[in-house]
């Protein structure tokens, strides 16, 4: 009904759904997808993780009206992935934005700078990984959609812990 209206009322045809961990519970997901869909509606999710994306998911949304996913990434450099525990590797967000880039699904980034050991040569290692996915894209890096965020010591996150021990604040 909600949908029914904003369509009605304000001729909404794009929804852009923010959520942390969108994807993750792929039932819920598939649902949204299949709804949004029969109301014709076209969208994009951000906050998605590359460990919850497979090829078939990302094809599913695809077909269902999705446009774009942006994919929380941080970096390019493993070591800093490691550091913040993101369980997953820079190969897999490199084939995850492969295959959307295979089903031409556009899929802008969120970068994260400052975080604990990052060097330059840390810093280099996302830039050129930044190029790769570019060139994989088939868009120019000063055309990317990417969003460049400093580390923030969110309560709870492994960033509060060490700054927590650390003295920091």
């Amino acid at each position: 009904a909600h949908l029914e209206m904003l369509k009605d009322r304000f001729s909404v045809g794009f929804i852009h759904i923010l959520d942390e961990n969108f994807g993750s519970d792929r039932k819920y997901t598939a649902e949204v997808a299949r709804t949004l869909h029969r109301h014709r509606m076209l969208w994009m999710a951000s906050g998605v993780r590359v460990s919850s994306m497979t090829y078939d998911d990302i094809k599913f949304l695809n077909n269902h009206g999705c446009c774009s996913l942006k994919f929380g990434v941080e970096t390019g450099s493993q070591k800093i992935m490691n550091v913040m525990e993101k369980n997953f590797t820079v190969e897999r967000v490199f084939q995850t934005l492969k295959h959307c880039a295979d089903l031409d699904l556009n899929s802008p980034l969120a970068v994260m700078v400052g975080m604990p050991g990052e060097t330059n040569e840390t810093v280099a290692t996302t830039g050129r990984f930044l190029g790769k996915l570019s060139h994989v894209q088939g868009i120019l890096p000063e055309q990317q959609l990417w969003s460049i965020f400093y580390a923030l010591p969110l309560t709870g996150t492994p960033l509060y812990v060490y700054g927590r021990q650390m003295g920091l604040f």
